[in-house]
This record gives C-alpha cells, sequence and structure tokens, in this order.
C-alpha cells in the first residue's frame, strides 16, 4: 500500500498477525482463512469498471482484506451489506463512519471474535472522521467469506482434508459508489490445494553479521552485529530506520518501518530523536522488502515438485562508514518438499522458542493498538 502518510492500526493489523501465527513453524501455506488455509477470496471484477488509476484489490493473509487505492479527487464509497456508506476514499484521504458499527468490525479477521455487545442497527446520520491522509485503504471485509449453501459439497480431499482440486464454492459482492456512480466488486470464494509455500533465506555473509528470517505473509528479520561494530538499516522509504553499534540499538520514529513495526510503539524518544530499543543487538523487525510480491507464485511454478527462486530482496546498510546490503531470495517450496525442520535463514536458525518473546510484545502492542482502534471508533 504505502501511499498514505498516516498508518492506521486496522492497516498494519493483518500482516503483523499474520507474522505471528506463521512464524511460529518454519512451514506454512502461502494463503490461508483462520483454521481453513485452503479456501481462498478471489476478486474477478469491477462493475462498471473504474478509472485506471482507482484500485481495488484483494489481498490476503490470516483474513482476506479488501484494498483500495484511489487518487483521483472523486471519492470512492464503500457500503456496509445494509447500503450504508462506511468508507470514502480519495486523494483528499480517508474517511469513516465512525456511526455505522460495520466500521468496526473492519478492524477484525472475518473469523476473530468480536468483543463489542451486539446493537440494533438503527438508522444514524454518517458522521464522517479523517482515518488517513493518505489515499489507500485496507481492511477486513467479512463478505470475502460468505457462508457456504446447506448441502455445498467441499471438492475431493486428500489426507488431513487438505484440496486435490480447485473449487469455487460461493460468490460474494461488495457495493460501492464513484461518486454518484454506483460499482459493485465481484469475486468468489475459493477451495484450493495447498501446492506449497514460500520461504525468504538470506545470503551467507562474510562481514560477521547474522542474520536470521522469520517466515511468514509479512517476515521479520533479526540482525545481530558483532560487538564494536556499528551498522545503520535504511527504511524502504530511504530513511534511516535502525542504529546498533556501541552506544545500543535505536530505532527512527520518522521511518515507515517504525509505524510497521507496532513492538517499538509507546518507547520513550531519546534527546537525539531515536528511540531506544536495546543495549546491542540483536534486534527484530517484520519488513515487507521480504515478502513476495503476490499472494501465490506464477502457476507453472505453483504446479512444479521443486524449489523455485522467485525474487530477490536486498535491504541497504551501512556497515563502519561502508555501504553494503544484506540481501537474499524469496523461494517456493512444493508441499512434499517442506520440512518443518528445515533452516529458516543464514547463521542461527529461529525456532518456536526462540521467537516467543518477539511475538509475545508484538500480541501485546496489536491488543493495545486494536483497543486504543476501537474506543476511538465507538465514541
Amino acid at each position: 500500500m504505502g501511499r498514505g502518510s498516516l498508518r492506521s492500526p486496522v492497516r498494519f493489523l493483518m500482516p503483523v498477525l499474520a507474522a505471528l501465527v506463521v512464524t511460529t513453524s518454519a512451514v506454512a501455506p502461502a494463503w490461508a482463512h483462520g483454521d481453513d488455509p485452503t479456501l481462498v477470496s478471489l476478486l474477478t471484477a469491477v462493475r462498471p469498471a473504474l478509472p485506471r488509476d482507482v484500485l481495488v484489490q484483494v489481498r490476503t493473509g490470516y483474513g482476506a482484506q479488501l484494498v483500495v487505492a484511489n487518487p483521483t479527487g472523486t471519492a470512492l464509497t464503500i457500503l456496509d451489506p445494509d447500503g450504508v456508506a462506511f468508507l470514502r476514499i480519495s486523494s483528499a484521504g480517508v474517511f469513516g463512519n465512525i456511526n455505522d458499527r460495520y466500521l468496526d468490525e473492519t478492524a477484525n479477521p472475518p473469523d476473530a471474535p468480536d468483543e463489542l455487545p451486539p446493537q440494533p442497527r438503527a438508522p444514524a446520520e454518517p458522521r464522517w472522521v479523517p482515518l488517513s491522509r493518505g489515499d489507500t485503504w485496507g481492511w477486513f471485509e467479512r463478505r470475502l467469506y460468505p457462508a457456504l449453501p446447506s448441502g455445498q459439497p467441499v471438492g475431493a480431499t486428500g489426507p488431513a482434508g487438505v484440496a486435490l482440486q480447485r473449487q469455487v464454492l460461493a460468490s460474494w459482492q461488495v457495493g460501492m459508489r464513484y461518486g454518484d456512480r454506483p460499482v459493485t466488486a465481484i469475486g468468489v470464494l475459493e477451495r484450493r490445494p495447498i501446492l506449497g509455500t514460500f520461504r525468504t533465506v538470506a545470503d551467507p555473509r562474510d562481514d560477521h553479521l547474522d542474520v536470521s528470517i522469520g517466515q511468514g505473509q509479512l517476515p521479520a528479520i533479526q540482525l545481530r552485529v558483532p560487538p564494536g561494530r556499528a551498522v545503520t538499516v535504511d527504511g524502504r522509504d530511504g530513511v534511516a530506520f535502525l542504529r546498533i553499534g556501541p552506544a545500543g540499538a535505536s530505532v527512527n520514529p520518522g521511518s515507515l518501518h517504525f509505524r510497521e513495526n507496532p513492538q517499538f510503539q509507546g518507547l520513550p524518544v531519546g534527546q537525539d530523536g531515536w528511540v531506544r530499543v536495546g543495549d546491542g543487538s540483536p534486534v527484530t523487525w517484520l519488513d515487507s522488502r521480504l515478502r513476495y510480491r503476490a499472494d501465490l507464485p506464477p502457476d507453472d511454478v505453483a504446479a512444479g515438485h521443486q524449489v523455485a527462486a522467485l525474487d530477490r530482496w536486498s535491504i541497504p546498510v551501512t556497515v563502519d562508514g561502508q555501504r553494503r546490503a544484506l540481501r537474499g531470495t524469496v523461494e517456493w517450496v512444493p508441499s512434499e518438499l517442506a520440512a518443518p525442520d528445515r533452516p529458516s535463514g543464514s547463521g542461527s536458525p529461529w525456532t518456536t522458542a526462540g521467537l516467543g518473546a518477539g511475538a509475545a510484545a508484538l500480541l501485546a502492542a496489536l491488543g493495545v493498538l486494536l483497543l486504543r482502534t476501537r474506543k476511538r471508533m465507538v465514541h
């Protein structure tokens, strides 16, 4: 996404949850919905077509998100299941109707329990509040997972109920308005086989920096720097994000990566404008540069039976004053070759126990962020 200058907890909640859920094992499906990773929601059409600059997309992780980017001056208004407007997105920003309970529901994955008590729907005048100064927004959309008709066959399955062939189970629609013109996003819910998983690996290094990767929908990276070395890591926005050196480890709250990593939120800002996160390395953070750019690999790769390199990733760093990079590969691993105990990166491989503290910190931060988001939306 990344067009907006503000990041809402709702917008990065899904990828962070996905990373937490998936990093507890070395192998995980490339797509998932709650406890059934064979269910995939796909956008098939937007009718009538929107202007070329307006993007509507489904992104799949722990739960499906509908993502809209609208850099035009004409608002794209999203309607709830009852036809009430609850989101407006345009070059003027993103606005939410906090008098519509559905806006609050979009903060949760479709199968997450709702902490708010049921409330009767009553007609109310829209109350629009700004959610972002950007023109892009993503939200959990439960309509992407429609209830299956009674008696609906689920298709042929193999061991542990894994689907053996693709099958369309149901269709879905999300109503919108572009200006005054009605628009409908149309899609299907498919059951499809789990053919493999993405795996992000780091290249071996000759400078004694230790890089390990935590697998997930949004992979995490852990950097360990030997004592006496000084390393600065640049974010994908070109802004210095992390400093590790003799004085300790600090992150820059002005970096895009700071806002994408809730475990750093709430820490005190030092006199130099940086946030201290420890006396030294290692430091762990979520980084979208390690993620494959699509939810699925090309069809010929997905149907293959060999590990395939899909993409290369690179993170600019400065090591003792010299420009270098952390680099690696995103691979596709067929299911029959995915071994749960296979190392996930160079250096010391991560294990479930090793990720426990980081996952707990991320979960605690997410709980606070979600609670704050709920309070803002309800009041």
